[in-house]
């Protein structure tokens, strides 16, 4: 009869003494700020956007010679990707020469104005191609501001914020970026 008093007040303690002894490890969570958030929404909306825009370009109406009707609006977006896409080569190019840059804005700007000071020509079609360039990521930026509730109530900095980040993991390594500081660097080659 002891023995079975023994074995019930040993048996909790030894259970005690286990529980205290082993450690507890909290799993670990990752949370999704407020920012990643809402560069995926913006992300998706600049996407949808595009889509949205190839689909009312690509749309062939019954009637020939009868476009589907787009409010003004929609008619510049579709302007602004296809011009965006006609000027992808050229901008590519002027990046590849170190001219331009991609700022923290989301806009591209003239890095290098020396570079050009020799061909006025060249400095004349960068120019050009740089304007019009900023003027249709201007325009999406808007559009997306417009078709998404959350990035209109981040503002317009946080949008073009984003938007350059999206810029910049775009361009080839080499290619000058303006860091969220201010400070022009060449994007590194990518870590493998």
């Amino acid at each position: 009869m002891k023995n079975k008093k023994s074995i019930f007040i040993i048996a909790p303690l030894l259970v005690g003494i286990v529980v205290i002894g082993c450690s507890v490890k909290a799993p670990e969570v990752s949370i999704t700020g407020d920012k990643t958030a809402l560069e995926n929404q913006v992300i998706g909306t600049y996407q949808q956007i595009e889509e949205d825009v190839w689909t009312l370009a690509s749309v062939r109406s019954a009637s020939p010679g009868q476009q589907p009707k787009m409010s003004a609006d929609k008619q510049k977006v579709l302007e602004a990707v296809r011009g965006r896409k006609f000027n992808k080569d050229d901008i590519d190019e002027f990046l590849a020469m170190g001219v331009v840059g991609e700022n923290n804005r989301g806009f591209l700007e003239i890095h290098t104005p020396e570079k050009l000071d020799a061909d006025p020509e060249l400095e004349k079609r960068v120019v050009t191609i740089v304007e019009n360039e900023n003027s249709y990521r201007q325009i999406i930026m808007n559009r997306i501001m417009v078709v998404n509730e959350r990035a209109a109530d981040a503002g317009e900095e946080n949008v073009s914020r984003i938007f350059a980040k999206l810029n910049q993991d775009n361009v080839a390594p080499g290619s000058w970026i303006q860091t969220e500081q201010g400070e022009w660097i060449q994007k590194p080659a990518v870590q493998k």
